[in-house]
Order: C-alpha cells, then sequence, then structure tokens
C-alpha cells in the first residue's frame, strides 16, 4: 500500500470523500456479517427445525438492516431435500451483498491502494457466481461456501470481506485526518472526540500489557451522529471489535473464531449491565471452529455522558487480555482444567495481570523450571501438578505465576528474579500440602478425643453409666467412627500428592486404628448388662465392678489422645520456622509413648481384677465383656503410641532437611 503523502497527492478532490467513503465501508463490512449470519442460522435451522430460533433483531438493527422481514429468514426456515432449503426473504437479503461488497471496495479504488484491482478481480468472480436464491430456494452447500473462512480451499464471500476489511483499517489509519492518543480518527465532531478520548484511556492504560506483541491499532469515524470506533486486536482473521456510540447507547460487535474466548470476552463485563445476545452460547454448536466466526452483540444505555466515558475506557482497556489468549488458555491447562485455566485468566484480566508476561517469560516451560528445581523427590515422576498439589493449591499458584510475570516485567525485574519468586512460591505451597494433611489428622484426632473422653466418662465412682447411655454411646461411636473414616479418606489423597513421605501415612493409618479400637470398647459397654444373669443382684455387681479398673484404663488412653494432639499442633507450625514448637511436639510425642507404658501396665492390672476378684457368682457375659473392653483400650494406646512414633521420625526428617 502506497504511504500517505501518496495517497492524498493522488486523491485531489476525492480527499475529501476517503473519510466518508471509509465510514461506508465498515458499515457494509458490518451489514455483510450480519447477512451472513443469518443466512448460517437459517441453514442451521432447517436441518435441524427443533432447535431453539434465536433472536437476532438487536443485530440486525444495530447494523441498519432494519427491515423486519429478515427476522422471518430463520424462523421460516424449512427442509425441500436434504441439500435445500426454504427461506422467506434469503433472495432479498442475498441480493444486498454485491451493493455492501462495492461500499467495501470503493475507499480502496478511490485511494488507489496496490491490493484494489486484486480485490475488484475477486469481488467480480464471487458477485458473477453469487447465488440468487430464486424463489426463496436456499442450498445448505450454498450458504456454506459463502460463510467458509478457510484458506486453501477456493475464495468466498467471507474471506474477501475480511481482507477487504483489513485494508481499509490500514487505509483509515494512513489517511487519518487526526490522531486522537494514538487513534486514527477522521471526520469527528468535538463530542466524538471525547468519546473517543475515553475509550483510548483506556486501551492506552494497558496495551504496555501486550508486550510487544501487535494489535490493539485503532480507527474512529463518523458517519451522522453515529461514532465507529475499530480495533484489530491481533493480527487474526475475523478478530475484530467495532464500537458504535449513538447518543448515550454503545453497541459492541465482537467477532472470533474461538467460541471459548467469545464467552471469556462476556465475562470481562460481568457486573456491567451489558444486554448480550446469545448467539455464542447456542447458534455455533454444530458448526465446527475456523469453518465460521462467532459474532457477539452486546448493547449499554449509559446514564449520562460521564457514566458513557467511564464504560467506554473500561471496554478499552479490555481488549488486551483477548491477545495471545487463547494460546495461554492452553498453555495452562497443561497444569489444570479447561475450566480452571479460563477462570484463571478472566480473574487475572480483572485484576490487570496480563497473560502475555507469561507467555513471554517462557509459559509452561516457566512452571516446569519451577516444578524441577522446588519440588525434587516431592512430587511423584508424572503426577499432575493439580494432583500433587490439590485444585485449589495449584489454581492459587498459577494465579501467582501470572501476577508475578506481568508485575515483574512491567517493574523491569531480572527474569532471574521473577523466576526464583515463582520457584519459592511453588516450594511454600508443597509445604502447604503437608500442613493440609497434618490438619486433616488433627480433625481426626479431635474425633478420636472425644470418642475417648466419652468411654472415660461411662466409668462412674460408684459404677458403670447406665444401659441406656451406653448404648447410646455405642450410636454415637459408631457415627464418629464412621465420620473420622471419611477424613482418613481425605487424608490418602493428600498424601498421594506427597513424595517420601511414608512416616504420614504411618500416622494417618494408626490414628485411625486407633479409632476403631475405641469403637470396639464402646460396642463391647453397650453390650455389659445391669441385670442379674441368676438372682438379679450379681450381674449389677459384677457390672459396677468393671468400673474401677477400666476407668483407669480410659484416663490413660484419653490421656494419649490428647498428647498426640498437642503433637500434632506443634508439628504444624514446624514449616514456619518455629523451632521451639519442634521441640515441643517432640516432647507431647514423648508423653504418648510414656501414657502407652502406663496403660500396658494398666491394663494387665485391670484383667487382673476383673478376673480375680470379680464377686462369686458374677456374669460370665460381663467378665468377658470386660476382659474385651480392657484389650479394645490398651490396643488403642498401642495405636496411639505407634503414630506417635511416625510422626516424631517426620519432625526429626525435616529438622534435618
Amino acid at each position: 500500500m502506497v504511504g500517505k503523502i501518496e495517497i492524498v497527492e493522488s486523491l485531489g478532490e476525492s480527499v475529501v470523500l476517503l473519510p466518508s467513503l471509509i465510514a461506508a465501508a465498515l458499515a457494509a463490512n458490518d451489514r455483510l456479517k450480519i447477512r451472513l449470519t443469518l443466512l448460517q442460522e437459517a441453514s442451521a435451522h432447517a436441518a435441524e427445525p427443533g432447535r431453539t430460533v434465536l433472536p437476532l433483531e438487536q443485530e440486525r438493527r444495530a447494523v441498519g438492516l432494519d427491515d423486519a422481514e429478515y427476522d422471518a429468514i430463520v424462523a421460516s426456515a424449512r427442509p425441500l431435500d436434504a441439500a435445500q432449503f426454504l427461506a422467506a426473504g434469503a433472495a432479498r437479503l442475498a441480493a444486498g451483498i454485491n451493493g455492501d461488497l462495492a461500499s467495501m471496495l470503493a475507499p480502496c479504488e478511490v485511494a488507489k491502494t496496490g491490493t484494489a484491482p486484486a480485490f475488484k478481480t475477486r469481488r467480480d468472480a464471487l458477485v458473477a457466481a453469487l447465488p440468487d436464491f430464486k424463489g426463496d430456494r436456499v442450498a445448505h452447500a450454498q450458504v456454506a461456501s459463502l460463510a467458509s473462512a478457510r484458506r486453501g480451499s477456493g475464495d468466498s464471500v467471507h474471506l474477501l470481506v475480511m481482507d477487504l476489511h483489513k485494508a481499509i483499517n490500514l487505509l483509515a489509519a494512513e489517511t487519518a485526518v487526526e490522531q486522537i492518543d494514538g487513534a486514527h480518527a477522521a471526520g469527528l465532531d468535538d463530542p466524538a472526540r471525547l468519546r473517543v478520548k475515553a475509550f483510548m484511556r483506556g486501551l492506552n492504560r494497558t496495551s504496555p500489557l501486550a508486550f510487544g506483541h501487535p494489535g490493539l491499532a485503532t480507527t474512529a469515524g463518523q458517519l451522522g451522529g453515529r461514532l465507529s470506533i475499530q480495533n484489530d486486536i491481533g493480527t487474526t482473521d475475523a478478530h475484530v471489535l467495532v464500537v458504535h456510540v449513538e447518543g448515550l447507547t454503545v453497541t459492541t460487535t465482537y467477532t472470533d473464531v474461538h467460541r471459548s474466548r467469545a464467552k471469556f470476552f462476556i465475562a470481562l463485563f460481568a457486573g456491567e449491565k451489558v444486554g448480550w445476545s446469545p448467539l455464542d452460547e447456542k447458534r455455533q454448536r454444530n458448526l465446527a471452529e475456523g469453518e465460521v466466526f462467532f459474532l457477539l452483540t452486546g448493547a449499554y444505555s449509559a446514564r449520562d455522558e460521564v457514566d458513557l466515558d467511564r464504560f467506554l475506557e473500561f471496554l478499552g482497556s479490555r481488549i488486551v487480555f483477548l491477545i495471545d489468549w487463547n494460546k495461554a488458555r492452553k498453555t495452562l491447562q497443561a497444569f489444570t482444567s479447561k475450566s480452571a485455566a479460563i477462570a484463571l485468566l478472566t480473574e487475572a484480566a480483572r485484576h490487570d495481570d496480563g497473560h502475555r508476561a507469561f507467555l513471554e517469560l517462557g509459559g509452561a516451560e516457566l512452571v516446569y523450571e519451577a516444578i524441577r528445581n522446588a519440588a525434587p523427590g516431592r512430587i511423584a515422576y508424572g503426577v499432575p501438578l493439580d494432583q500433587a498439589l490439590g485444585d485449589a493449591e495449584c489454581e492459587g499458584f498459577l494465579r501467582h505465576v501470572l501476577h508475578v510475570a506481568c508485575e515483574g516485567l512491567k517493574d523491569g525485574r531480572s527474569t532471574r528474579l521473577i523466576r526464583d519468586e515463582i520457584q519459592a512460591n511453588l516450594s511454600q505451597r508443597l509445604d502447604t500440602a503437608e500442613r493440609e494433611l497434618l490438619g486433616m489428622v488433627l480433625r481426626q484426632l479431635g474425633l478420636t478425643r472425644m470418642l475417648a473422653g466419652m468411654i472415660e466418662t461411662a466409668f462412674l465412682p460408684d459404677g458403670l453409666a447406665s444401659l441406656e447411655d451406653r448404648k447410646s454411646l455405642s450410636l454415637r461411636a459408631k457415627a464418629i467412627e464412621a465420620k473420622a473414616d471419611r477424613l482418613t479418606v481425605a487424608a490418602r489423597k493428600i498424601f498421594a500428592r506427597l513424595r517420601n513421605a511414608d512416616e504420614l501415612l504411618q500416622l494417618v493409618d494408626q490414628v485411625e486404628n486407633a479409632t476403631d479400637s475405641f469403637d470396639e470398647a464402646a460396642f463391647y459397654l453397650s453390650l455389659v448388662s445391669q441385670d442379674g444373669a441368676n438372682d438379679g443382684n450379681a450381674g449389677a455387681n459384677a457390672a459396677n465392678f468393671l468400673s474401677a479398673p477400666l476407668g483407669a484404663l480410659a484416663a490413660l488412653a484419653t490421656e494419649s489422645v490428647s498428647q498426640l494432639t498437642r503433637a500434632v499442633e506443634g508439628a504444624l507450625l514446624i514449616p514456619n520456622g518455629k523451632r521451639l514448637d519442634a521441640a515441643f511436639s517432640l516432647q507431647c510425642a514423648d508423653a504418648v509413648t510414656d501414657a502407652e507404658r502406663a496403660a500396658d501396665a494398666a491394663g494387665r492390672g485391670a484383667i487382673g481384677a476383673i478376673v480375680v476378684e470379680t464377686p462369686a457368682g458374677g456374669d460370665a457375659r460381663s467378665l468377658v465383656l470386660g476382659l474385651e473392653i480392657a484389650r479394645a483400650l490398651e490396643e488403642a494406646t498401642d495405636r496411639l503410641a505407634h503414630a506417635a512414633m511416625s510422626l516424631r521420625n517426620r519432625i526429626l526428617q525435616e529438622l534435618s532437611a
């Protein structure tokens, strides 16, 4: 394309007409896209008559196709056979394609651009081949041919429209009468200039987040009372933003070849009360990406001019987050799910953290390097990052990566420093995974301590609690044990994310075994009868006699759980560098083993007392159940001692690291 000076010299008096020709060409571009969209919708509806007919009134009115007859094109579409369908108004709609293509070609021909002859040749060939849709009969293949965006398989109206649109934008920039904060503008009155300034304030505020990526060129023109602002976003075909401002209404038309990015664009305006067309949600359901573009229209009604400028500024500030978005989304999906990757990019945009910095610093390799340096031996080979950290921690880490990369490049930090910050954060999160597991064990122990205390209170000074209370205790124990089992399953899932942490698995398992033993003791307690087996009193005496020897053992078991709970609480603080907590934790773990030895002695004493000193004529069932209760309580203290030893070994391992 020739330069601006040559164009102005060659135009002579025609230069006065060029701004209006460009504005008319851009308006024709909008109409052509809606014409193609209506035909595609009609084709889809005829192929699937039961599908919902989407309202396109807002879209067609926004581009100047005001005749309500056009709405019937989609609603009336019905199949004639497998290849053709009938759509009322299709012939009239298609007849306007030629005129709109002529309007788009006009500024290129007047400016005598280098591409004008080739464009004219292509337009003439496409117009000659245009179907007339006589009798409103349309072939599905004709619609597909007109709307095809695939290069290398023949020319199409859609491809010509995209190429002309790019050329017109370049021409508008080169022949602009003025620049408004970087936007190339022509034919604007003073109110329109203020609107463009507002849009460019937002765009210029966030455009540095592109970090050198091409795109974001903006042109503006005015036709009557309608201001048009266009941005080419990036270098991708059919990825264009057009903003129309009339009065206090802003109509945004957005085209994209990626459905997920179009949905992301909508999400950027959450809370802004923009009325979006539902086209992106349903229209392209059965069409392959790359074959067509996705078109969205959003309308915003401002309260006053201040609110109008605020919205335009916000709109301009969002565009940079569309550049390389799909690449960033696919890169993040190497570490998390697609939905999580999109949510991360949406959240980053809300905080003005541009993902281009993440890609500029290496993208996936930036994360892989952090894993290699911060997690050797801590994440098992082949385990995905979201499994190693858990979904929430993984997403938190990736969010941190996006933020640190963006802030680091903006502030001019060295690449090495940015990478070190990312690696340090990952290391902290790996420590968090271990703390999460210990936190789960602490919840287990809370339930176990509750159960042990309930059993201890069943041994009253003058005998056992009532049979009714002990049966209730057994039911509650079973519910507590079931809840503790669920915590055990969750803890094992966390353990699966760690490596070289077998002691922690042993801790989890031994606490679970101790809880099972307490549950078993509660069950046996519920079976001890308070009614005499023979004379009505002997059984009661035997049952009451169990209280003293077993009560002492139960108290030691409760103390054992309490000491292990304190040990785990101390261990949770060790990653924070509190070595005094490590010493406290080790002391408590040692107290658990002391309690286990005392429980062994108390268990033998209880068994001896039950066997030797049971009153004559005592209930044999109570005798056997008493022995089983003693065995279960002693087993619980043994399991807790094993758990304490596993915790001790882990603490010493951490301290020596």
